[in-house]
């Protein structure tokens, strides 16, 4: 039986670029965000938001101890602090938290989020869900 569904190209569907962009980042499984220099989050994918159960437009603006446990803000503040420090991409593994009580274990990259006159803007950070079987005991 054929199917009655047909995908159209990409080039048939106008978008703006941001549209794209954002229709992109969204796409992907991996937990992605961007914050600036001072530690404020400006963006980030749909994967984000479900890890902190909230809707984008209620993390925009928000920074670490206002969307995590004390303890785990100040951790991923001092990662961002020693990548900014360094300017080079860091990776690091941790255990985050859904608002379900569903535990991953991750991969996180954070990276010197970069302005097209190379200026630092802040960090960008992915995490990708290692192997369960790899992780150690929460």
């Amino acid at each position: 039986m054929a199917s009655t569904t047909s995908v159209m190209p990409a080039a048939a569907q106008p978008l703006s670029q941001v549209d794209t962009v954002t229709t992109a980042l969204n796409s992907i499984p991996d937990i992605i965000f961007y914050k600036d220099t001072q530690g404020v989050y400006r963006g980030g994918n749909t994967a984000w938001a479900a890890l902190l159960g909230k809707p984008l437009n209620q993390l925009i603006g928000k920074t670490d101890l206002d969307l995590f446990p004390e303890e785990m803000a100040k951790s991923f503040q001092a990662y961002d602090k020693a990548m900014l420090a360094a300017g080079t991409p860091t990776r690091n593994n941790e255990w985050l938290v859904y608002p379900d009580g569903k535990r991953v274990y991750v991969e996180t990259l954070k990276t010197p989020w970069l302005g097209q006159d190379g200026q630092v803007l802040g960090v960008l950070g992915i995490c990708h869900q290692i192997k369960p079987d790899s992780a150690p005991k929460p």
